[in-house]
């Protein structure tokens, strides 16, 4: 039985040290966001290390290390893969007389992640992204987002409006040359000749670190994931290609199982599609709608991503039948203005429900925190099992 007050603990890595390469900075993206909405909110934020340095120089953090302060005495942990990390054992966390809630965030690629790890069954909520409704994860896994962080949501604010745009999609998808997606493979061969004929295309990269001091600062510490010369030209284009993730085949529905990997691998070689997707989810996605781009990715519902709250196609993205392409190129023809209304609509709801705010009342209305009753923003709805 939890024992609920307002501190949430987080077991997390150490301080980047900023000499270390920036390809090599871990980025817990989920767990910045979730703390920065509980601090919001009001909530006390403590963890194993003091991580998060609020700017450079500065001594305040975001997760504070308090030796006074343990998981156990705080009504939430949360973390992510810490047993790999040896931040404590599972003996030590899941013991029989805890009094906390445990919530695990898992954004890792892949169809076999920690979540699916024996020593992660006895966690309370483990929540993960790339989540698909057509499969079948343990009975304690649920679905969650990228989402935005407050450097996410100040690094797309100012956008101009979609007049004032170029008309042009953004397309720049960064492959590994020895495993592509085969999704972004598929829509390379498929869609792009297509879309190419209603919207001019952009296929540069940004390559360089930023020379701003700051920007530079937070280059590093993200890994390489801020570029403020990124945000600028997302907020000057009309649309954005977020398509990402792996083809699986109907069965077997474990993503984690052995014959699952093997198929996502052959049906990548072999250039097969399907109607369920893996490793959809990603930090395009979310920058791509924060920055008020018309956001195009496939088809949630068809191909079966599941969030915590559902995006509408064609009025908060462009999700595409890749079964069907040309209908949506004759609609995109046909309705000039839906880009701008896709763009407009896609953005207001990235921040409705996935700011760090509305992200930390889903968190806690999700483990049955009683202060979350207080809190009106955002929704959450387990998925149907």
């Amino acid at each position: 039985m939890a024992d609920f007050n307002q501190r949430v603990y987080f077991y997390i890595g150490s301080e980047p040290d900023l000499s270390t390469p920036a390809e090599r900075v871990g980025y817990p993206h989920l767990l910045i966001a979730l703390a920065e909405g509980l601090k919001t909110l009001g909530m006390e934020v403590y963890a194993n290390n003091s991580y998060w340095r609020l700017s450079p120089g500065s001594g305040d953090f975001l997760f504070r290390k308090n030796a006074l302060i343990s998981h156990e005495d705080c009504s939430i942990v949360v973390f992510g893969d810490i047993f790999a990390e040896n931040f404590i054992t599972p003996e030590q966390l899941f013991h029989k007389n805890r009094k906390y809630i445990t919530a695990s965030l898992d954004d890792c690629d892949g169809g076999k992640t920690f979540s699916s790890k024996p020593e992660y069954r006895k966690v309370d909520f483990a929540f993960k992204t790339h989540f698909n409704s057509k499969l079948k994860f343990p009975s304690n896994v649920y679905p969650w987002a990228f989402g935005l962080s407050e450097r996410i949501v100040k690094a797309t604010s100012n956008s101009p409006k979609f007049k004032d745009r170029q008309r042009k999609l953004l397309i720049n998808f960064r492959h590994n040359i020895h495993f592509a997606h085969s999704v972004r493979k598929t829509v390379e061969k498929e869609v792009v000749g297509k879309l190419e004929k209603i919207i001019s295309l952009d296929k540069s990269t940004d390559t360089n670190h930023p020379i701003n001091p700051y920007d530079y600062w937070l280059w590093q510490r993200t890994g390489r994931r801020h570029n403020p010369n990124y945000y600028q030209r997302l907020k000057n284009s009309a649309a954005c290609a977020t398509f990402g993730g792996f083809f699986i085949p109907a069965f077997p529905k474990d993503p984690a199982s052995l014959i699952s990997r093997a198929f996502k691998a052959g049906y990548s070689q072999l250039g097969l599609k399907s109607n369920r997707i893996i490793q959809w989810d990603s930090w395009r996605l979310w920058e791509s709608l924060a920055s008020g781009c018309a956001t195009f990715h496939v088809d949630f519902e068809k191909y079966g991503f599941q969030l915590p709250v559902m995006p509408e196609n064609w009025r908060h993205y462009i999700g595409i039948d890749l079964d069907n392409v040309d209908e949506a190129i004759t609609r995109i023809r046909d309705e000039p203005e839906i880009l701008e209304k896709v763009s407009i609509q896609g953005k207001l709801w990235a921040l409705e429900h996935y700011s760090p705010v509305a992200t930390a009342i889903r968190f806690l209305k999700s483990v049955g925190h009683p202060n979350a009753n207080h809190y009106t923003k955002g929704t959450f709805a387990f998925p149907n099992r």
